[in-house]
């Protein structure tokens, strides 16, 4: 509850003081008491099932307000254990509005859009609640412990990988490939299947002797898979001052051809969007999708190959930074876990995201500061902000 307030400025004077706040949602930020009913409300709702379904979602803290695209209630409903089962099932992805004050807390709609600065209250597994501001993990509620993270967003998770595991290559590749690799990834955990996602190095081709592959890419088909002809395209586009040189021919043909069909950025980005997210949904079939950090996708249904199964292996807890060594491989999951495990000892060049079929993401990879195969988990945590929507370009 401090996190949460601090991430407002509240100073311990004004906590409590309700009355002094005309903004309902501000109220209940401010009023530790209703604060902690909410947080137990939450866990208490992530215990329970509704139609066979665990109960997943979010609360954003807010009033109604002329920007918030909301869909209102017609009358505010009390903020309880069963309705929130109720409606955070009819509701997984649109955030359920919730605000407090003398009048108690209620739920008074769902927002459809929303300033990244509202605090949000997630469920994220069973006991398992999250606050988190503007993509940042604030505080996290896990097996009855309340850590605040070391890393507390995506670039900072990079510093903690980089700094714990000495994994260098990480930082050099930080521009926008990371972001459309968690987009990938995202799609993965909300699809509800789970799967993998192999990142190998785009100048190593030993990494071929470990994977067998049920569907490949032509080379003509590859690039229009992976975008990457496409994605320089708008790139390209979007650097330019006007569009005058796209209907010359003066920018290079994937920017010509992305610009018949739409003359705006907003177009551009939204097929960018779609290819990750289609690329993600290849996980759907058993087996990992391979890609190289240039994105170049080579296929999907891919078995990776179990090398010897004796050597080192670590874990780090992306929340709380603390490391756990000496795992063995029958400790670190299921098949699709030990897969990761194996391939990336033999291919120390290459990362892997397992995302299990109850939405944990996990990352393998190879620590030169600590001579093993390393196993990030708790990964979900941070980018669950990046919420994958079906976008269709025709």
């Amino acid at each position: 509850m401090k996190a949460m307030q601090a991430s407002l400025g509240f100073d311990e004077g004004e906590a409590g003081c309700v009355q002094i706040h005309h903004d309902r949602g501000r109220c209940l930020l401010s009023d530790p008491c209703q604060l902690s009913q909410l947080c137990s409300a939450c866990f208490w709702a992530s215990m329970e099932v509704e139609e066979k379904r665990q109960v997943r979602g979010t609360l954003a803290i807010c009033s109604p307000h002329p920007t918030l695209l909301a869909r209102h209630l017609s009358h505010q409903v009390p903020v309880t254990v069963p309705v929130l089962v109720s409606l955070l099932t009819a509701s997984p992805r649109a955030p359920l509005a919730v605000h407090g004050g003398r009048e108690g807390m209620h739920i008074w709609g769902m927002l459809d859009a929303a300033p990244d600065k509202l605090l949000r209250l997630r469920i994220t597994g069973n006991g398992t609640m999250q606050a988190s501001q503007s993509c940042n993990v604030l505080a996290l509620y896990q097996k009855g412990v309340v850590a605040t993270p070391e890393a507390a967003d995506v670039k900072s998770l990079g510093h903690l990988m980089a700094r714990t595991l000495d994994k260098k290559h990480f930082l050099e590749i930080q521009s926008d490939i990371p972001t459309r690799i968690i987009r990938m990834v995202t799609t993965m955990i909300h699809h509800g299947h789970g799967g993998a996602l192999a990142v190998v190095d785009p100048y190593d081709q030993s990494w071929f002797d470990s994977v067998r592959f049920a569907y490949t890419f032509g080379d003509a088909s590859l690039e229009s898979v992976s975008g990457q002809e496409g994605r320089h395209g708008i790139d390209v586009c979007m650097s330019l001052n006007n569009y005058g040189a796209l209907w010359s021919g003066d920018a290079n043909k994937g920017v010509a051809r992305a610009s018949s069909k739409a003359v705006d950025t907003n177009h551009l980005q939204q097929l960018d969007d779609s290819l990750l997210y289609r690329v993600g949904e290849l996980s759907l079939v058993d087996g990992a999708v391979v890609i190289d950090m240039n994105l170049k996708l080579y296929g999907f249904g891919a078995k990776l190959e179990l090398g010897k199964s004796n050597f080192p292996i670590m874990a780090l807890n992306a929340v709380t930074g603390v490391l756990r060594e000496g795992i063995t491989l029958d400790q670190v999951g299921g098949m699709r876990h030990q897969s990761a495990a194996c391939f990336v000892n033999s291919n120390r060049l290459a990362d892997v995201f397992v995302v299990s079929q109850d939405g944990r993401l996990s990352l393998f990879c190879w620590s030169d500061k600590l001579k093993c195969v390393a196993i990030v988990h708790d990964l979900e945590h941070f980018i669950w902000e990046f919420q994958p929507e079906r976008i269709y370009v025709s």
